[in-house]
């Protein structure tokens, strides 16, 4: 059974719910940069909006606009992968409970720090009472989310999907990972290349009918745990054979390099062995790194295939537009333990 993405959009360190990243890119020099957050007023009543930390406002309103976006009234499932979830209210929670001798604690921040609450803050909003579920794996929360949502069409049981990956980046958060060196970020000779640390919200409605909607088509979705070399030839080949390519059919391949050595080794080692021939692509320059930056990637790719090419300032060896873009794959791997090969395709003639 196919699979459409029929809309899609992002909140992140680009200018939020907008494409125009893709004509006019804002470039960073800082280690830590937040989300450029929309105008959240007259979205939500007063009393509902303090009560809602940033990152559900930001899950959902994004949801409202992809399901207005591509002409849904009502989802029939909702899911959500995120890496950490609501951490903010987390660590308030936590604070509280240190700084208040465990009494007198909101039970907002509590129901809030729970990592569900993603999903089932939008269903409430919607009204949705389908197939409701959160997936929370770290760097491969979305990829998890995504596979379900791909097998829930298979099976037949769905017609239309919301798709989500959000997390949101706290000091607490910046600083106990930035001691474990995950935002060890090395500039390259270009400082447009620079990647930094950020948060990421991106939401996705996929359909099972092609429509005037329609951007592209998610031919297969490949999920890999610390993969041999052989295993991940093994899983490739099934995700092209399964849409009916090969290898040579792909224009291009977008990547999550981040000028991270630990990180892009293992990105350029796989990039030798498989796709020294394709483009490669990267992101993370623009959007930073997260638990959800390859919902973003795909979000990128996405975009690229609705305009038919791919802006030189995404590809990491060329210096001119790439164009006539029909197939991208996307390849993302976290801290070499979950791999991932997404296949994107166009829908247009």
């Amino acid at each position: 059974m196919p699979v459409y993405i029929q809309s899609t959009n992002q909140i992140s360190a680009q200018k939020p719910l907008s494409d125009e990243w893709f004509d006019h890119p804002v470039y960073y020099e800082d280690q830590r940069m937040p989300t450029i957050n929309p105008d959240f007023t007259g979205h939500f009543p007063p009393l509902v909006s303090r009560r809602m930390c940033v990152l559900l406002k930001r899950a959902v309103i994004m949801s409202r606009l992809a399901l207005k976006d591509a002409s849904v009234e009502m989802p029939d499932a909702i899911i959500s992968g995120t890496g950490l979830g609501c951490i903010e209210n987390t660590e308030k929670f936590l604070h509280a409970i240190m700084e208040n001798d465990e009494k007198f604690l909101q039970p907002t921040y509590f129901m809030q720090s729970t990592h569900n609450i993603l999903s089932s803050t939008i269903a409430i909003d919607m009204k949705c009472h389908g197939y409701n579920n959160t997936y929370v794996h770290r760097g491969a929360s979305f990829e998890n989310a995504l596979l379900d949502a791909v097998m829930q069409f298979e099976q037949k049981r769905v017609q239309n999907v919301l798709v989500g990956g959000y997390d949101e980046l706290t000091d607490d958060y910046y600083q106990f990972f930035d001691r474990i060196g995950i935002w060890d970020f090395v500039p390259e000779s270009s400082p447009k290349k620079k990647c930094f640390a950020s948060e990421a919200a991106v939401s996705m409605l996929l359909g099972a009918t092609k429509n005037k909607h329609t951007i592209c088509e998610i031919n297969d979705v490949g999920l890999m745990h610390k993969p041999t070399s052989e295993q991940m030839r093994q899983t490739l080949d099934a995700v092209l054979a399964k849409a009916g390519c090969g290898l040579s059919d792909i224009d291009a391949v977008l990547t999550g390099l981040s000028t991270h050595a630990e990180n892009d080794r293992v990105y350029h080692d796989v990039i030798a062995r498989f796709f020294k021939d394709h483009p490669i692509m990267q992101y993370k320059h623009l959007f930073g790194e997260s638990f959800s930056s390859s919902a973003i990637g795909v979000y990128v790719a996405t975009t690229c295939l609705r305009n038919g090419r791919v802006p030189s300032f995404l590809l990491s060896d060329k210096e001119v537009d790439l164009k006539g873009v029909k197939r991208i794959l996307v390849y993302n791997h976290y801290r070499n333990k979950s791999h991932s090969f997404i296949l994107l395709s166009s829908c247009s003639n």
